[in-house]
């Protein structure tokens, strides 16, 4: 199991400008003129009604008294006064702010490059141009520096550009990743004016971007899983039931198989009876059980380094899974964000199996919504008989350890990879134990505990 990053659909995104339908040049030309791709803020400006008056007092008295210095100095004032009103008209026309990043989705630990490009697609130069961007906090830039708002606990980075006539100006920056999630970019305030400095416009580009941060995987070695049998030897072998929608193959009839057995066709070729053999129904399957609590009970609070843990272990033991070929699933008792509903995804074989569960990793909340122990004992009667449930919990307490023992009665597979500081202290007979300790330097170096009758 590698760090290769998967591959898979990415989340619907806002569609750009240079992406939309088939506008024609007129059209997209009414959109620049009326702002479209923009959210006006505000106009502001530092002309006023004082300038006009102004204006006609010198024009008064230059033809008053005939002085051409007045009426110079009024022709001046009103020329620049239009100048600076159309350039502050047009300065938005033809701007484009675009993000662009060298990956949308990494690991915990990696960088991403950021590219900020600024065009000025017209003939008018930009003599000032401040941009404030919404950016997450929780990712540091190597140049540049993203400030806390206190108020609104968004990041802000702001940069000034002076873009000249039909210039394209980029800015290049590396983003570490250094937390897991969805990191949303955006919106941008756009702020500009003339370059006169007498009218000013500040407008919103609501284009959104987003990155997202999976959990780190843990390699084979180095959870230290044996190659042969990792989730210990399966309890029942034998096909308990069999599928009649899915066919295998043929063999000879016997005496206990019922005429919808008999494989009419296959008896008329061979001149002798045969009957269907079907597919078992207890199809080797695992379900990934995640306990985002850290503490005994899950209102205690959390332990964010140990949480951060247990999620990267589940995230790996998906991606083991998946390179094994079994249907991998995964049911959390944290949920997303937006959401006030667990975590949950049944197994399956889609190619995109493991993307999805790393998204659901890389959202899930650090609150959990019930006791894991509550979420196993109801959620294993609706899971096929024969799928073995991974327990991954940073704790492991007498509920939870209860819990387990009755669902082992019962006849269920359950494998537990426990973080704790120190092992189960109750024997758990029959039971894989996977013991992950949590060490301050972040390795991991397990011991197998593993007590049977």
């Amino acid at each position: 199991m590698g760090r290769d990053r998967p591959e898979g659909r990415s989340r619907v995104q806002p569609r750009r400008e240079e992406e939309t339908g088939p506008d024609s040049g007129y059209q997209r030309l009414l959109r620049e003129l009326r702002g479209g791709r923009y959210i006006d803020l505000e106009k502001d400006t530092q002309f006023s009604e004082a300038w006009i008056l102004l204006g006609l007092l010198l024009t008064l008295a230059g033809l008053a008294f005939n002085h051409q210095f007045l009426l110079s100095a009024a022709m001046m004032l009103f020329v620049v006064a239009a100048v600076g009103w159309l350039w502050n008209q047009l300065s938005l026309f033809g701007l484009h702010y675009r993000r662009r990043f060298s990956e949308t989705r990494a690991f915990l630990g990696e960088t991403v490059e950021l590219t900020l490009e600024v065009r000025n697609q017209k003939f008018l130069p930009l003599t000032w141009l401040e941009i404030l961007d919404i950016f997450p906090p929780t990712l540091p830039l190597d140049r540049g520096q993203v400030v806390l708002n206190r108020a609104s606990n968004l990041g802000e980075f702001r940069t000034f550009w002076t873009p000249g006539a039909f210039q394209r100006l980029t800015r290049r920056f590396t983003i570490h990743c250094t937390q897991r999630g969805y990191h949303v970019y955006g919106p941008a305030s756009i702020s500009t004016g003339d370059g006169f400095g007498l009218f000013s416009r500040k407008a919103v580009d609501v284009q959104r971007d987003q990155i997202i941060v999976y959990p780190r995987l843990y390699s084979v070695a180095e959870l230290r899983l044996p190659a042969k049998n990792p989730f210990g030897e399966r309890k029942s072998c034998h096909r308990l039931f069999e599928d009649p929608l899915r066919t295998s193959g043929i063999r000879e009839w016997q005496s206990s198989d019922s005429l919808r057995r008999v494989h009419w066709k296959a008896t008329a070729r061979h001149q002798r009876m045969l009957s269907r053999l079907y597919e078992p129904s207890e199809e080797p399957q695992v379900v990934i059980f995640l306990n985002v609590a850290t503490l005994p009970r899950h209102w205690q609070g959390n332990i964010p380094e140990l949480q951060e843990r247990a999620i990267s272990v589940a995230g790996s033991l998906a991606a083991f899974c998946t390179e094994l070929r079994l249907p991998v699933g995964l049911i959390a008792n944290g949920f997303l964000p937006g959401s006030d509903q667990p975590l949950r995804l049944l197994p399956g074989r889609s190619p995109d199996q493991l993307v999805r569960i790393l998204e659901l990793l890389a959202a899930i909340t650090p609150f959990a919504t019930r006791p894991i122990e509550e979420m196993l004992l109801r959620e294993s009667p609706r899971l096929p008989w024969g799928a073995t449930l991974l327990v991954v919990t940073a704790i492991a307490h007498d509920d939870l350890l209860a819990a387990l023992l009755d669902l082992d009665k019962a006849g269920r597979q359950i494998v537990l990879f426990t973080l704790a500081e120190k092992p189960p202290s109750r024997r758990l007979p029959g039971i894989l134990v996977y013991h992950l300790p949590h060490l301050v330097d972040d390795l991991v170096a397990p011991q197998t505990v593993l007590w049977r009758e």
